[in-house]
């Protein structure tokens, strides 16, 4: 009889342990893995993207040196821990991040991000621009993370107006703490000459107080986008119709604005001076045709372009890759930006419509201003191509956003699920 007693326990001993074990493998599966509504076609294009980004990284590698093998090592290595990082990024972002946890401490987070953003001025300016810390091979550049940081501060302005009357009575009421982040930050990044990223951070605000649809919002939110317009057609009519402003420009501190802008109109006006690298952005997108060159066959990375990958990438990516890499890059983030506009259409809540809607701003803007730099079909603004262009920070940053977007997701989707109305 105790020789029975004991074989049960001995077994009940290893189911123990194999659950245990089952257990503790399940958790893990569960904490590296996405929330269980989560989008699959918006996940199979963030890594699509990223994957090609990388492979075209590996490409540009190559050109800065002639020692190839041990350079393009070093930037996969390179890239695959930034890789990793934005996968851990976005993870918390999808599961772990609290829009009410931030609420409470977002005053905290912005003035740390403010002081990121004072740092590298401690720092030797790189292009005239004191926008990145460097510690050893490691760059940071924390204008970055002030694209999302401002979507989830808007995003806050909506959450409190929802319990606080008061605070929807008039349109700098409702909107007083992101329009005073948004200010604090333009001032910065004006004193580290990154417009770039001042257009875009800007345009991100204003999609965002477009969104909430309060009656006491609608007159200044009509004012200010008459205003806009009013901007757009005059910076065009100043500085592509004719050379008003482009004159004006040269005259001042921004005068490299003004080269800039003399090189979109003809890239061909000073080949072997401020044209160099615009010109021959164009001379490797002619070489490409529509299937390219050929992966890793592109003549332009190998001191042409000194900006190969990072601002100029694209120029390399369709020289290799023809038209149909191209268009594989176009269709790919057009996925990210319906299926973003496909949920936040389905959805009644302002605040997650604003983080979707926000994030395709965020992810637009990028896009137009890069390839239409690389293009020559508007000045070059130093903005890179997310995903493709190397750079942790932009990585990072893109990751969260989406990662939050993920979240948004699927509580609208666990919602339609349940039958609950949204």
């Amino acid at each position: 009889m105790s020789e029975q007693r004991k074989k049960i326990s001995r077994k009940e001993k290893r189911y123990l342990r194999k659950l245990k074990r089952n257990t503790r493998i399940r958790d893990f599966i569960n904490t590296v893995t996405l929330a269980p509504y989560s989008d699959v076609p918006l996940n199979l294009a963030i890594f699509g993207l990223m994957l090609f980004g990388t492979a075209m990284i590996a490409s540009t590698a190559v050109g800065q040196t002639t020692d190839s093998l041990r350079t393009v090592l070093f930037a996969l290595v390179k890239q695959f821990a930034f890789l990793g990082a934005a996968y851990l990024t976005f993870l918390y972002a999808d599961k772990g991040f609290s829009l009410r946890w931030f609420y409470r401490i977002q005053i905290v987070i912005f003035l740390i991000f403010i002081g990121a953003m004072i740092t590298p001025f401690a720092f030797p300016a790189v292009g005239g621009s004191h926008a990145w810390i460097r510690i050893g091979s490691v760059t940071l550049q924390p204008s970055e993370f002030g694209k999302p940081l401002l979507i989830i501060i808007c995003a806050c302005a909506v959450y409190s107006a929802k319990r606080n009357r008061e605070q929807r009575k008039s349109f700098f009421a409702f909107f007083r703490w992101p329009l005073i982040a948004w200010l604090v930050t333009m001032i910065l990044l004006a004193a580290q000459k990154d417009y770039g990223t001042a257009a875009i951070t800007s345009g991100i605000v204003y999609v965002c107080m477009m969104l909430p649809s309060y009656p006491t919002l609608r007159k200044v939110q009509k004012r200010v986008t008459v205003l806009l317009a009013a901007g757009a057609i005059a910076l065009v009519g100043l500085f592509g119709v004719t050379d008003i402003g482009t004159d004006l420009l040269a005259q001042t501190p921004l005068a490299h604005i003004a080269t800039r802008i003399v090189n979109a109109k003809n890239p061909y006006s000073d080949i072997y001076g401020t044209g160099y690298q615009p010109a021959n952005s164009l001379y490797g997108i002619a070489d490409s045709h529509v299937i390219g060159k050929g992966f890793g066959n592109s003549s332009r990375k190998y001191g042409y372009l000194t900006q190969a990958d990072n601002d100029y990438i694209l120029a390399v990516t369709i020289e290799e890759t023809g038209i149909l890499g191209f268009a594989f890059i176009i269709f790919l983030y057009g996925v990210i930006e319906y299926r973003l506009i496909y949920y936040a259409l389905r959805t009644q809540d302002t605040v997650k419509k604003m983080i979707l809607i926000g994030t395709g701003t965020y992810l637009f803007l990028h896009f137009a201003l890069n390839v239409g730099g690389v293009g020559a079909l508007i000045p070059m603004t130093g903005i890179p191509l997310l995903f493709i262009s190397s750079g942790g920070s932009s990585l990072l940053a893109v990751s969260f956003a989406l990662g939050l977007c993920q979240q948004m997701i699927s509580k609208i989707r666990e919602k339609e699920m349940k039958g609950v109305r949204l």
